[in-house]
């Protein structure tokens, strides 16, 4: 049969709109729903990283102090400090890998009669790109203000518009302004920008809640042990050729059990650690995606459906073609492939409905949560046009088969 043929018989299976609708609307639904998921699932992750109150990249080790044995408690040993992250940071078996410590007080601030409890937190001119943080005003701490010792601050944008008020462009005027946070008074120099709180209650881990201070002057004022509660180490970013995470770790490992004299009472975690949570979501995601194919499903049934109607309407038109030496294969393959095309027909227009909705959701979701990525999978687009004709062939087999095994004298007395 030619491919003309086969297009205009495709088209009568679709002639009557309304069949035509409720025959597609399934198939619609299904692909659309597997292309929109797939983008907002793309679009939630970065949201998430990008929101994420904590240092999470995947080339990133975390560092914390931990508990001993009995039996280690009575060992001379040394706490997490920041001579562990200079040594890890100076170590060439880490491959050029970089370490940066971090220490958190809790305290209030106040500025005037304003009042606001903060988290104080050591930092150095490294800790932006760590973080992902971006400055709304001012300007970030520099060396010469670890060198120096000064007690300058960046601070977060809820403490600013709590504690000072309008835009945070005053930050970089010439009147410097200033807080007094755990006795000491504090120069602020930049404004961190707004950072949604996606899931995140615990007040220590929300930017929009922390003074950044060189790191210098924190140990000088509240840790002279220049103890530390958080080291990070990255991988080399350009390296030829890159250490898996793992031989990292152990390498951490080796260096801390050597400076702490034999005892750990530290704790390393990386991407490997996280597993469990991206377990997590894989399985939404098989859960989300699932619903695509059970709108699929659906369609499929109301292929078989409309081709079992549309078989009973051209049985005349089967025993004619019989009658002029047409096999039952090739009245099969017939079927099967305008089962397929209508099948595919729904699918391109579950494509592109999802392509426009998952812009239109981005946009949506832009103003509610901030800056939303509009993504579009290709696998997805190609998982869903792959289904959508998958299931055009196996719901419109029998439809086809009942076809092919019609009595063609019989088929030719139908009316």
């Amino acid at each position: 049969m030619r491919l003309g043929d086969l297009l205009h018989s495709a088209r009568a299976v679709v002639a009557d709109r309304t069949r035509a609708a409720l025959t597609l609307l399934g198939i619609i639904i299904g692909t659309g729903s597997i292309v929109l998921l797939a983008s907002l699932l793309a679009g939630g992750e970065e949201a998430l990283l990008r929101a994420s109150q904590q240092a999470v990249e995947a080339d990133l080790i975390q560092i914390h102090p931990a508990e001993v044995s009995l039996e280690d408690r009575r060992r001379t040993r040394r706490e997490l400090s920041r001579d562990d992250a200079r040594a890890l940071d100076a170590s060439r078996a880490l491959g050029g890998a970089s370490a940066l410590s971090e220490s958190l007080r809790q305290t209030e601030a106040r500025a005037g009669a304003r009042k606001k409890r903060i988290t104080l937190v050591s930092a150095a001119p490294a800790a932006p790109a760590l973080y992902g943080l971006e400055l709304a005003a001012g300007r970030f701490l520099t060396e010469g203000d670890l060198a120096a010792r000064r007690r300058v601050c960046v601070v977060g944008h809820e403490i600013w518009a709590d504690l000072f008020g309008g835009p945070p462009s005053r930050a970089a005027g010439a009147q410097p302004l200033h807080m007094t946070a755990d006795g000491h008074v504090w120069t602020v120099v930049g404004v961190l920008k707004d950072r949604p709180i996606l899931g995140s209650t615990d007040s220590t881990d929300i930017w929009n809640r922390k003074v950044l201070v060189p790191e210098t002057t924190f140990d000088a004022l509240f840790s002279p042990a220049h103890t530390a509660d958080r080291i990070y180490v990255r991988q080399a970013p350009i390296v030829a050729v890159r250490s898996p995470l793992a031989v990292l770790r152990g390498v951490i490992e080796a260096t801390l059990q050597r400076r702490h004299h034999g005892v750990k009472n530290f704790r390393i975690e990386d991407e490997d650690s996280h597993g469990q949570e991206q377990l997590v979501l894989d399985i939404i995601k098989m859960l989300l995606l699932s619903t695509g194919v059970v709108a699929l499903i659906v369609g499929g049934i109301n292929i078989m459906n409309i081709m079992l109607v549309t078989v009973t309407e051209r049985t005349r038109e089967i025993g004619i073609r019989r009658a002029v030496g047409a096999s039952p294969r090739a009245i099969l393959l017939q079927f099967l492939c305008e089962a397929a095309a209508v099948s595919l027909l729904g699918g391109v227009l579950g494509v592109l409905s999802g392509v426009a909705l998952s812009w239109l959701a981005g946009a949506l979701l832009t103003q509610v949560v901030g800056r939303w990525a509009f993504q579009v999978e290709v696998w997805s687009i190609v998982l869903g046009l792959g289904l959508s004709v998958t299931i055009g062939v196996a719901f419109g087999f029998y439809p086809a088969w009942r076809a092919a095994r019609l009595d063609p004298i019989e088929a030719l007395r139908s009316e």
